[in-house]
C-alpha cells in the first residue's frame, strides 16, 4: 500500500516521502529502520530519515510514514517555520515557573553573568486562535552587553508583589528535558527571545533579517514579533514583558533546514566574535569550545576539536599566505563567492559596524564537510542591532551613513572582505547588489519600500509596546542612545537624516 502523490504536493517537498521517489510507501520505511540499525552512511538520507525534523531517527518517525500510508497525513516541509515565522500575525509566548526555579535562575545569574544554566518552565504559546502548550520546557538568559538580571538586585530572590522586573534576553530550548516531538513547537525545538535592547524604533534588526532574506541572502536566521509573559508561580498576575522578537537560533537544527544551501548539513559551525574573531593570526588560544569569551568558538561535532581547528587553520593559512594570484583561483573553490558579497552588501548597506569587516564580530561560519582541506565555508552574520544610522566611532567608522561601502572596514585587520574585493568581477558585482538594494524600482533598502514596512510593523506592535519591566517604554523614531548621530531617522523625510535617503546617496554615488 501506498500514499501517490500528485505533482502539486510532490513539488511541496513531503517529509514522509523519505525517499523522495514521489510516493509514500514501505520503501520509506525501509530508509527509515536502516538508519536506526546504522546501516546508512549516507548524511543526506540520514537527514531525510528524521520526518518530524526533532534531530532523532527513530520510532516516531517510522510511526510518521505509517500513519500517511493509513490516513494520508503528511508533513510539509518548513511547516513548522512558517507556523512561528509569520510576519503577518503576532503570537503571545506565556511562560509559567516555579518560585524554587525562578529563584534558581537568579542565583545562577549571580554566580555568573553569563551562565548557560536552564530552568524548568511551561510554555503556551498562542497564534491566530491556536494554542500550543509545552510542559518542562528549558528556560535560560541570553544575551551579552544586553543580558540583565530578570528581577531585583544581587542576593535577592522573588519578591511576590513586591517585583522590580528587568527586559533581557531568553532562549527556550523545548526539548532540554524531553527528548521527543511533543516537546517541539512544530517541530522547532528552539527560539531566542530577543528585547530592543537599545532600538527606540523595535526594528532594526528585524528589518536587516529581512532585507537579507528578500535580497536572497538565505543564510539570514529567521525573525519576528511575539509578546511575552512571565507567571512565577503564586504572584496574582503575571510580568508583561513587552514586544520581543523570536530569533531562530543558528544551530544544527538551522544548518538542516539549509542543506539544499550548504551541501551538507553534517560540518563544523563556529560562532566567531568578543571583537577579535579577524581570521588572522589565529592561535590555539582563540579556539573554544562551549566557551564564548573566545573569538571562534565550536557549536556542532565538539568531540572532533582537534579535527575542526586544523580544518579552521587550513582556511585561515590560504586566506593570509596565498598570492593573489593564488587566492582568486582559491576562494571559488572554498566559497559560494556572490551568496557571500550578497550577504555583506547588505551588511554593508544598513550601516552595521559591529561587524567582521570592521569591528571582527558577530558572524558564523559554517564549513559544510569533516575534511581539513576539502570543504566550502559559509558566512552567516547574526546580532544586527547596531544597524540603520546607529552609529558608533570604532575603527574605521565615524558615520555608517556616510561611510564609504567599499573601505568598510579594517582591511589588514580583515582581511576576508578586502582580499575578495580585489579582484575586479567581484568587486563589481559587490557593487552591482548595493546598487540593487537601493534602487527605487526593486525596492528592498529604498526609502519608499523600508518605511512602508517598518509603519506596518510599527502599527501592529504600538499598542503592545508599554510593559511591566519598562513602563516608561514608548516607540520612536530614534536611533541608539549609545550612538554617535543622534540625528538619524528612519521614517522622518529628510535628506540630510533620513538613514535610507543618505545611505542611497552614498551607494548611487560609487563609480560602476
Amino acid at each position: 500500500m501506498s500514499v501517490a502523490l500528485s505533482t502539486t504536493t510532490a513539488a511541496i517537498r513531503i517529509l514522509e516521502d523519505v525517499d523522495s521517489d514521489g510516493c509514500v510507501d514501505v520503501c520509506d520505511l525501509n530508509a527509515i529502520i536502516n538508519v536506526i540499525l546504522n546501516l546508512c552512511e549516507d548524511p543526506a538520507a540520514i537527514a531525510q530519515a528524521d520526518v518530524n525534523r526533532d534531530q532523532l531517527v527513530d520510532v516516531e518517525d517510522v510511526n510518521a510514514v505509517i500513519n500517511c500510508i493509513l490516513f494520508g497525513s503528511i508533513h510539509e516541509l518548513r511547516t513548522g517555520y512558517d507556523y512561528i515565522w509569520n510576519e503577518r500575525v503576532l503570537p503571545q509566548i506565556h511562560i509559567s515557573v516555579t518560585v524554587d526555579e525562578w529563584n534558581r535562575l537568579l542565583d545562577y545569574y549571580d554566580a555568573d553573568r553569563l551562565t548557560k544554566e536552564f530552568i524548568k518552565v511551561d510554555v503556551q504559546y498562542v497564534t491566530e486562535g491556536d494554542t500550543t502548550f509545552i510542559d518542562d520546557a528549558g528556560l535560560r538568559l541570553r544575551g551579552n552587553g544586553s543580558r540583565r538580571r530578570p528581577e531585583g538586585e544581587t542576593g535577592e530572590h522573588h519578591m511576590s508583589g513586591f517585583t522590580v522586573w528587568h527586559p533581557t534576553g531568553f532562549g527556550l530550548n523545548f526539548r532540554k528535558y524531553h527528548k521527543d516531538s511533543q516537546h517541539t513547537l512544530q517541530g522547532i525545538r528552539k527560539i531566542n527571545l530577543r528585547y530592543f535592547y537599545h532600538d527606540p524604533s523595535y526594528v532594526r534588526e528585524l528589518f536587516c533579517y529581512r532585507l537579507l532574506s528578500d535580497f536572497g541572502a538565505c543564510v539570514a536566521p529567521r525573525d519576528t514579533y511575539c509578546r511575552l509573559w512571565i507567571h512565577v508561580q503564586g504572584d496574582t498576575w503575571p510580568a508583561y514583558y513587552g514586544i520581543y522578537t523570536m530569533l531562530e537560533p543558528i544551530d544544527k537544527q538551522y544548518l538542516n533546514d539549509r542543506q539544499d544551501l550548504f551541501g551538507s548539513s553534517d560540518g563544523y559551525l563556529w560562532k566567531c566574535g568578543q571583537g577579535k574573531a579577524q581570521l588572522k593570526n589565529v592561535t590555539d588560544a582563540d579556539f573554544g569550545v562551549d566557551n564564548d569569551e573566545t573569538p571562534y568558538v565550536l557549536k556542532t561535532h565538539t568531540d572532533e576539536f582537534a579535527t575542526a581547528k586544523e580544518q579552521f587553520n587550513d582556511f585561515v593559512l590560504n586566506l593570509n599566505t596565498l598570492s593573489d594570484e593564488e587566492f582568486a583561483s582559491w576562494i571559488p573553490t572554498v566559497c559560494d563567492v556572490p551568496l557571500l558579497l550578497r550577504t555583506y552588501a547588505v551588511v554593508v548597506a544598513v550601516g552595521s559596524w559591529d561587524d567582521y569587516w570592521n569591528n571582527s564580530n558577530n558572524y558564523y561560519l559554517y564549513f559544510n564537510t569533516t575534511s581539513p582541506s576539502q570543504y566550502q565555508f559559509f558566512f552567516i552574520p547574526y546580532d544586527l542591532d547596531n544597524t540603520l544610522g546607529s552609529s558608533r566611532n570604532v575603527f574605521a567608522i565615524t558615520d555608517t551613513g556616510r561611510q564609504d561601502p567599499l573601505h568598510w572596514g579594517m582591511d589588514e585587520r580583515n582581511p576576508l572582505i578586502a582580499r575578495i574585493l580585489k579582484i575586479a568581477p567581484y568587486r563589481r558585482l559587490y557593487i552591482n547588489y548595493l546598487k540593487q538594494l537601493v534602487d527605487g524600482e526593486q525596492g528592498l533598502m529604498h526609502y519608499d519600500a523600508s518605511t512602508q514596512r517598518i509603519r506596518a510593523w510599527h502599527e501592529m506592535i504600538a499598542p503592545y509596546v508599554p510593559s511591566d519591566v519598562d513602563k516608561d517604554n514608548i516607540l520612536a523614531d530614534l536611533p541608539s542612545k549609545l550612538g554617535n548621530m543622534p540625528l538619524y531617522r528612519l521614517l522622518e523625510d529628510t535628506e540630510q537624516w533620513n538613514f535610507f535617503r543618505v545611505r542611497t546617496a552614498v551607494i548611487d554615488s560609487i563609480p560602476d
